[in-house]
């Protein structure tokens, strides 16, 4: 006995679910004897593209007023495969220059007992580019009597060429009620019963592909009595909707140590836990189409917070692919329970969960798992909530001009997990990004500053804008997001120590003022001017010191205008005094910013002594 799928394939256009767009053409092309010398069939698997072709195959040759009619002596030939004017071909293993010369040679024979020869040509993608080459001319002016049927799923690999000489039809994915109603009308054929629920989840499972559904469905015949959706849930090894719905509004509550005993219950019962995953998934989804006022089971929780914990169950079944197992699995958990609003929190070292004040609105809580007292040996000394630093929306994380200054800030540690949280809610990929970024909180909105050395970063994070900005409402509790792209000065001095250039001269508003006392200048010679300051010890840029009066530049020397002791010299005297090379080299380090640790002196050259005869060797010539 053959599969399902095969024994209630369609035999009239009648009998196929769905694609109207397609069949509607068609019959009317067989009717009015219009049909074209060559089509394409593309769309996802077991969704009717072959079907399709045979049943043209077949109104080629039926004689009956409505074509095909599925009981003639051609339809049954063309359904069993016996027809000599019908040839299927596997392109995938037929896809050779070899195999598309044997087809032209059989192109050329007439029919038989049909008015045309069809030609059908599954996967069709899987030609080589030799091989469309080789049937482009035939397919371009074919004889009269051929007809060519393509069937693929990936039409994008399919030469240009060729998609212009077909007529192309997308097939559609089929919906969940167009499937449990063919199944519906399949079980009735057989004298079975179902249940509405159990038809709508076998659908499900097919994810728009009716062959997958019928495969299903050939499985669940084996069982007695009308199908119910729990008998289709134990035979398919599902998770059971009453658990699913109890983890996912433990989740929206916060309530983690219900949603880890439940889950712990039903990897004990044999589930898995990519399975587990995947049903509380299916409950978020709903829950947030009812949130937005499509039909479905509606949660607790806010949309954001939904679309939160979807985004880290789907990470985690990456990780769940690799690794399956109870801690995989509470762990993924754990992660989609962080983004979502908890109205009571678990003290640490207590077994009961201590209502505590609600949060701020806008404002996302996290929910923390009650954990054993630690030894007091163990037990580490923790800040006083008076001294972490007090967060306000407006406040910037780092102090103005700390950053222009060369200095780095620190986030105050609420923020700082927040940002975490956000990190870890988002796709590898897009962490990757994010990762990059220094987070501000200003005005209200989340800023993101991005080195620019970081240009890609930033590029690839602002085009993900629209998937950050649910996650940066429910973790930070605004709702905008801005991506700055820092630019480096082109002064090389530090902001802190307004050094002149070389060659350059300082204005009057540059100039100390007589307030300020002009630092010493290095005794030349010394250790520190060598060093740039003492050995293993590192001066900020405020302490190190300025010279008093800059020093003439080398083209002012040159020109006449002023000599390197400060007295004018006549300027038919070009000559400058020779210039101490290590002070040099401690202006240009401080103009840098760096620190010179030592000067390598060149060796003088010893004299040499003229070789005698006897070293040479030989007369010395």
């Amino acid at each position: 006995m053959s599969a399902l799928y095969r024994r209630v394939r369609p035999l009239t256009f009648e009998e196929l679910v769905g694609q109207e767009h397609v069949k509607e053409p068609l019959v009317r092309a067989i009717r009015e004897g219009r049909l074209a010398q060559a089509y394409l069939f593309s769309g996802p698997r077991g969704v009717g593209k072959t079907t399709t072709a045979r049943l043209l195959a077949m109104a080629v040759g039926c004689q009956e007023a409505e074509r095909p009619c599925g009981v003639c002596a051609h339809c049954q030939a063309v359904q069993k495969g016996a027809h000599p004017d019908v040839v299927e071909i596997d392109a995938a293993s037929n896809n050779s220059v070899e195999d598309v010369r044997e087809l032209r040679e059989r192109i050329l024979l007439a029919p038989l007992s049909a008015p045309r020869k069809v030609f059908i040509l599954d996967e069709a993608h899987m030609l080589s580019k030799s091989a469309f080459n080789a049937l482009l001319k035939t397919l371009e002016e074919p004889p009269p009597h051929v007809l060519f049927i393509f069937a693929t799923t990936e039409p994008e690999r399919m030469p240009p060429t060729i998609l212009s000489r077909t007529q192309h039809y997308r097939f559609r994915r089929l919906t969940e009620e167009e499937i449990a109603f063919k199944l519906q009308r399949i079980l009735k054929e057989m004298g079975r019963e179902a249940e509405e629920d159990a038809l709508l989840l076998v659908a499900r499972l097919s994810d728009g592909a009716l062959r997958d559904a019928e495969s299903l469905l050939d499985r669940l015949l084996l069982l007695e009595g009308p199908l119910t959706r729990k008998q289709v849930e134990e035979a398919l090894g599902l998770p059971p909707r009453e658990a699913l719905s109890r983890l996912a509004q433990g989740l929206a509550r916060g309530d983690l140590k219900e949603v880890l005993s439940e889950a712990r219950g039903l990897y004990a019962k044999g589930f898995a836990p990519r399975s587990l995953v995947g049903g509380l998934m299916e409950v978020l989804r709903e829950a947030l189409y009812a949130a937005h006022g499509l039909p479905g089971e509606s949660l607790e929780a806010p949309p954001e917070a939904l679309l939160g914990a979807l985004t880290a169950l789907d990470e985690a079944m990456e990780r769940l692919a690799k690794r399956s197992d109870l801690l995989a699995l509470e762990a993924a958990l754990l992660q989609a329970a962080r983004v979502f609003p908890a109205a009571s929190l678990f003290q640490p070292g207590k077994g009961e969960v201590q209502p505590k004040a609600s949060p701020p609105s806008g404002k996302a809580v996290r929910a923390e798992a009650a954990l054993p007292e630690e030894p007091a040996h163990l037990r580490k000394q923790e800040a006083s909530q008076e001294d972490l630093p007090e967060f306000h929306p407006t406040k910037p994380l780092v102090p103005p001009g700390a950053r222009e200054a060369g200095l780095s800030g620190e986030m105050p540690r609420d923020l700082a997990g927040r940002w975490r949280a956000l990190l870890e809610a988002l796709k590898p990929t897009l962490r990757a990004f994010l990762r990059e970024a220094r987070p501000d909180l200003e005005e209200g909105r989340l800023v993101l500053r991005f080195p620019e050395s970081k240009a890609f970063h930033h590029k690839r994070a602002e085009e993900q804008r629209a998937i950050l900005l649910p996650l940066v409402r429910a973790h930070f509790g605004v709702e905008e997001v801005a991506f700055l792209l820092e630019k480096k000065s082109l002064d090389p001095r530090p902001p802190s120590r307004n050094l002149p250039l070389p060659g350059e001269k300082r204005g009057r508003s540059e100039e100390p003022k007589a307030s300020e006392p002009a630092s010493p200048a290095l005794p030349k010679g010394s250790v520190q001017e060598a060093r740039g300051f003492p050995e293993g010890e590192e001066e900020p840029w405020d302490a190190l010191p300025e010279p008093a009066e800059r020093p003439p530049s080398a083209e002012a020397s040159w020109r006449g205008e002023v000599d390197p002791f400060g007295q004018e010299a006549p300027a038919e005297d070009p000559i400058r005094p020779p210039e101490d090379p290590n002070r040099r080299l401690v202006e240009i380090a401080r103009l840098l910013g760096a620190r010179l640790l030592w000067v390598r002196r060149p060796r003088l050259p010893e004299a040499e002594e003229p070789l005698s005869e006897d070293d040479i060797g030989g007369t010395g010539i």
